[in-house]
């Protein structure tokens, strides 16, 4: 028998590192505008731990009233609101950029494939800032 399977999409999972609280510098490497499960528009961001080198996506949301992070991640590459209180940018003027991002810990809870409940310990990002303004160069 034969075989023919297109596995270009597959990928191997992804595996959650729990980053220490704090401000760590961060560089953007790649986002894409989607449609969010409850309807919402949102960019997918990924973003790479300067230290470390981690990478993993964040979703910030695009919809009026609850674009406050992503406003804050735009301040943070040096993209600021114009005369008439609009941002206007595109994509590849934030890949590359450097940003400072404030880790915080909180409790996760979540039920396996076992039915076990697991509780651990996850990372979120939760303020964007300027890197000159949060990170100096011996406290990265």
């Amino acid at each position: 028998m034969v075989y023919d399977m297109d596995m270009s999409s597959e990928k191997k999972p992804t595996s959650k590192k729990l980053l220490p609280e704090g401000w760590r510098k961060f560089v953007l490497k790649s986002a894409e505008a989607k449609i969010s499960k409850q309807g919402n528009n949102m960019f997918v961001v990924n973003i790479s731990d300067a230290l470390t080198g981690y990478s993993e996506d964040i979703y910030l949301v695009a919809t009026e009233g609850k674009r406050w992070l992503l406003k804050e991640l735009l301040g943070a590459c040096g993209i600021g609101r114009g005369s008439d209180n609009k941002y206007t940018w595109d994509i590849p003027d934030i890949i590359g950029k450097e940003v400072a991002g404030l880790v915080e810990h909180e409790p996760n809870e979540y039920i396996n494939r076992n039915g076990d409940t697991i509780k651990t310990t996850i990372h979120r990002i939760n303020s964007f800032d300027l890197v000159t303004n949060q990170i100096s160069w011996d406290n990265q």
